[in-house]
């Protein structure tokens, strides 16, 4: 096929008025061999590139893509009611979960307090058993917040296998943030390359949230952010290791109409730094997981600043949710992510203020999500009364409501590698 196309090609045809014909042909010289070439070596080496990509993230797929995306239409319609700004001062989730009467998938509706009135003005209202077709699910859940740690965080001597320490060499799940966050600490999750249309040498980036690795109240980069480690609020002595180069901005207050998607951030890691691609008691990655083939029940697990390393489940998917932002006291409404519980009774809490940026991973060491929000503390009602079940029972009458504690949010990792065009070492 290469020498087809380079070779001599006929232009036109003519006669030369004595009743025969002239041919005249291109011939492509050295210089238009050479550029041809170059060209088909730059298509193979693009679509090399691509096939490695897909097989490092293939993975076999339990998902029927025709019913989620009719269970995704049904979610979002409810989630355009139930969560625009100003509805409900309680409902503040709806996800798609597994039903229990089927294989398919029921739409849940997350809410603060599960006695509280539904919507503003709706009083002992009851949400409906089904809509169009699909069950809905009740649950109570304590708001989400981003999980940042501040210097007025609880103590975190309850989880001493956190790496909050200067390291040597920077492994993904240790301490990490803005120079500018004076007091805050969050987590350098793992590291990245840069997409790039010419075959170069990539300089490698650090991974995590926005709103670790950039102060979200300024909406440019500045020469002053520098990525420290440890994080500037612990009180282990911290140096600048990275430069911050490119971050999602958080919209704040906007509603379903202008969504978030993801909250991430890279860091260019500065040369003299040592770095090893590997995560505790976790390992290497070895790829990411497309996000419409994350199933249900499946078990991830990630390490992270403070938390350290811990397992959980994917609860739920497409998820809508608003997210609490303790710095300024805003919130922020992200689509289509999605929610892991605790696994019980090996591990009582998922994640920790400070385990933000922690990257997500399966038990094949493909990359799941990237954690930014959840709930890490228990409200004060349950600690006065001495629960602390991750998923305890709220009773309503005679029904049985499930109650979700200390879970974890997380950006598709596709949709963070798509939007930031970056990709995963591996």
């Amino acid at each position: 096929m290469f020498l087809i196309l380079l070779g001599e090609r006929l232009m036109f045809v003519r006669s030369d008025g004595h009743g025969g014909t002239i041919t005249y042909y291109y011939s492509y010289d050295a210089l238009s061999w050479l550029v041809g070439g170059l060209a088909v070596g730059w298509l193979a080496w693009l679509l090399i590139s691509s096939l490695r990509q897909a097989r490092g993230s293939a993975r076999r797929s339990q998902t029927n893509y025709k019913l989620l995306k009719r269970a995704v239409e049904i979610k979002n319609d409810l989630s355009s009611h139930y969560l625009r700004s100003g509805f409900s001062e309680n409902i503040h989730a709806v996800g798609l979960g597994r039903a229990s009467d089927s294989l398919g998938y029921c739409i849940q509706i997350f809410v603060n307090d599960i006695k509280g009135e539904m919507w503003v003005g709706s009083g002992p209202v009851r949400l409906l058993d089904r809509y169009r077709g699909l069950q809905l699910v009740l649950i109570e859940m304590p708001m989400a917040g981003f999980l940042s740690a501040s210097a007025s965080s609880p103590e975190v001597s309850q989880y001493p296998n956190g790496i909050r320490e200067t390291q040597g060499v920077i492994v993904g799940g240790i301490s990490g943030a803005n120079a500018n966050l004076a007091g805050q600490s969050g987590t350098i999750g793992y590291f990245c390359t840069r997409r790039s249309r010419l075959p170069r040498r990539k300089e490698i980036h650090l991974l995590s949230n926005s709103h670790v690795f950039a102060d979200l109240r300024k909406a440019e980069i500045e020469d002053c952010d520098m990525i420290m480690q440890p994080s500037p609020g612990e009180p282990a002595t911290s140096r600048p290791i990275a430069s911050l180069v490119n971050f999602s901005p958080v919209k704040f207050d906007t509603g379903i109409g202008d969504p978030n998607h993801i909250d991430a951030a890279i860091a260019r890691l500065w040369g003299p730094e040592q770095h090893k691609p590997v995560i505790p008691s976790i390992g290497t990655v070895t790829g990411h997981v497309p996000r419409r083939d994350i199933n249900l029940g499946e078990s991830v697990r990630k390490f992270g600043r403070t938390t350290g390393y811990s397992e959980g489940r994917i609860f739920s998917i497409c998820l809508d949710i608003w997210i609490r932002y303790d710095r300024t006291g805003q919130s922020a409404f992200f689509q289509d992510q999605f929610l892991v519980e605790p696994a019980l009774p090996k591990f009582s809490k998922f994640v920790a203020k400070g385990d933000s940026g922690s990257l997500l991973v399966d038990a094949n060491h493909h990359a799941v999500g990237l954690i930014f929000a959840g709930m890490a503390e228990l409200p004060e009602t349950l600690k006065a009364t001495g629960v602390d079940s991750v998923q305890a029972k709220a009773k309503t009458g005679s029904e049985a409501i499930k109650r979700i504690e200390s879970y974890g949010v997380a950006n598709p990792i596709c949709v963070v590698l798509d939007r930031l065009k970056i990709d995963l070492v591996v």
